[in-house]
């Protein structure tokens, strides 16, 4: 009976020493999984600059004064198809030339400045954009984990910044509108 009780008290101590040892355990888990999904994801934002293959759907658009509206992202986007560049800005509350309440510029990429920032895990990007209604530069910053703002300025006065996150094209739910 000695025996039956000793090793009992021994297999619970040994598992309270494991619950114990398991307690330290997942808060490194839970930082080598979110630094493995950072990771991840900064792999993939990496492939889509590389390919020029992506979309920035933007849930906030801010002009040079710093008014910053809330937009839906499937109206509101710059997207990269290899050398095409699509420029759209639109509303749910009006109809405007491109269909969806503004204005659609569709183009091709004349310059591309990629700069990965490996210390910080962000990019860089800068492009020129010609299309039928004017020459565009926009002038990116992306985080690793794929939030990016683009800041659009044109040969007039003035600058839009677009706010949102980067997606692959074949992820995105963007409406294209007429490009005029």
């Amino acid at each position: 009976m000695k025996k039956i009780v000793l090793f009992l008290g021994l297999i619970i101590s040994a598992s309270l020493l494991f619950a114990q040892g398991n307690d330290e355990n997942p808060a490194l888990t839970k930082k080598q999984k979110r630094d493995a999904e950072f990771e991840k994801q900064y792999q993939a934002t990496k492939s889509m600059l590389e390919n020029k293959n992506f979309v920035l759907e933007s849930d906030y658009l801010q002009d040079r004064w710093g008014n910053r509206i809330p937009v839906s992202s499937n109206i509101n986007f710059v997207a990269v198809d290899s050398a095409l560049a699509i420029i759209q800005i639109g509303s749910n509350f009006r109809i405007g030339p491109n269909g969806v309440g503004g204005i659609t510029a569709k183009g091709r990429i004349s310059n591309w400045e990629l700069v990965a920032e490996e210390k910080t895990k962000s990019f860089d990007l800068r492009m020129t954009v010609m299309t039928p209604i004017g020459i565009y530069d926009l002038i990116f910053f992306i985080s690793g984990s794929g939030g990016a703002t683009a800041s659009l300025t044109g040969l007039r006065a003035g600058r839009l910044t677009f706010d949102g996150d980067l997606v692959p094209w074949e992820d995105s739910s963007v409406f294209v509108g007429q490009s005029l």
